[in-house]
Order: structure tokens, then C-alpha cells, then sequence
């Protein structure tokens, strides 16, 4: 797998080139500090597999970088490790279209993970990431899936489907959200009308053909 990194604290771009050169199978093309600097070598570089990137750097953050890497490169992906826990800044983050989302405070294999899940064509957003999610019951997430229209799930709908692809039952995804099992049926049946699927089964599969959880 070949990685350009992306950081403007260069003692921590060091490291991070030491860290992933480590992993297996993986290559540290070239590390940069900003990501215009990204940019330009992806138009030199070819057979790029994976940009791991900050959110903010100066010239051109991880979040614009992510924008432009969708038009000029779609076939690059990228996972944003970064220290911004705001729930705008990962809101902003997934829409752009990250296909990962990894706090700095993480360990070396969950990195490891994330990278690796990516590269197969998945995406990984942390556990750090649901909760600030999940917490924020204000915020609305559009996910964009391979559809001519977008879905609109709330934070509660998709903490409810995450729940039930990890096989939680009605009552004790109640329980964990402390809310009643009837208000569970309803925002599974708000799910499944919005997903156009017709069980539970039909839920879960959705949501990992197109990457929902």
C-alpha cells in the first residue's frame, strides 16, 4: 500500500512516517505539510493508495484537501488523524466524503486497523467519533450513498442502526440509549422506510453495502 502523509508539526510527521513504515505491507511515498504540497504530488506520484492527513494545516487543510482529492482523484483515499473531537469538524469531515476519521490520542493498531479496512474499500471512523456523534442529538448527517438521491438519517436513527448490525436487541438498545423499547420499533421503522428495505436483515445489509456504520 502506497501512503503520502500529510502534517505541519514536523517532529509529528516524523514519527507518523516512522509509524506507518513499521506496518505491513504499507509504503511512505512522501510526507508533506500542507495539502496543496499533497496535491501536487499526487500529480507526480502515481498508484497512490492512501493520503493520511491532518484537518488543519496551513494553505490547505484536510477537509478542502478531501474536496479536491474527490474531483481530481477519486480513486485516492484518505483518512483524516487529527486531534478535532468538534462535532462540526467531523460532521464537515464525513460529508466531504473521508473515507476514515482517527483521533491522535489512538494506538498504533487501531490506526493499523483503519488503514487497513480502507484500503479494502471500507471505511472507519473511531469510536471517539460515534460518541461525539451520538451526543450531538442537534446535528443532522446527510450520508451520500451510491444512489441518485441522499438519506437523511438523524443521530439517534443512526446510533439506533448501529445497535442493531452489532445484534442488539429492541430492549437493549432501549436500555443503552435510555429510551423506550416502542421508540426503538418506530425509529426502526423510520429506518427501513427511509433505506427501502423491508427486515432487520434488510437494515444491516444496507448499511454495510454502503458504509453507513
Amino acid at each position: 500500500m502506497r501512503i503520502l502523509i500529510a502534517d505541519d508539526h514536523r517532529i509529528l510527521l516524523d514519527s507518523l512516517v516512522l509509524l506507518l513504515s513499521s506496518m505491513k505491507d504499507v509504503e511512505v511515498v512522501s510526507k508533506h505539510t500542507n495539502g496543496q504540497q499533497v496535491l501536487s504530488a499526487l500529480e507526480l506520484e502515481p498508484n497512490i493508495d492512501l493520503v493520511v492527513s491532518d484537518i488543519q494545516m496551513p494553505f490547505m487543510g484536510g477537509i478542502d484537501l478531501t474536496l479536491r482529492m474527490r474531483e481530481r482523484f477519486p480513486n485516492v483515499k484518505i483518512c483524516l488523524l487529527t486531534v478535532a473531537d468538534q462535532p462540526e469538524a467531523i460532521k464537515e469531515a464525513i460529508r466531504a466524503g473521508a473515507h476514515g476519521y482517527v483521533l491522535k490520542s489512538a494506538e498504533k493498531h487501531e490506526l493499523e486497523t483503519a488503514i487497513n479496512l480502507i484500503a479494502k474499500g471500507n471505511k472507519y471512523y473511531c469510536a471517539e467519533v460515534w460518541t461525539v456523534l451520538s451526543r450531538d442529538t442537534s446535528l443532522d448527517l446527510t450520508i451520500k450513498v451510491n444512489k441518485p438521491q441522499s438519506i437523511a438519517i438523524t443521530k439517534r436513527e443512526l446510533e439506533v442502526l448501529r445497535l442493531i448490525a452489532e445484534e442488539y436487541s429492541g430492549t437493549e438498545i432501549a436500555e443503552k440509549l435510555f429510551i423506550e423499547p416502542t421508540t426503538v420499533e418506530t425509529h426502526r421503522k423510520h429506518l427501513m422506510q427511509k433505506l427501502g428495505v423491508q427486515s432487520t436483515i434488510g437494515l444491516v445489509k444496507y448499511a454495510l453495502k454502503f458504509q453507513i456504520i
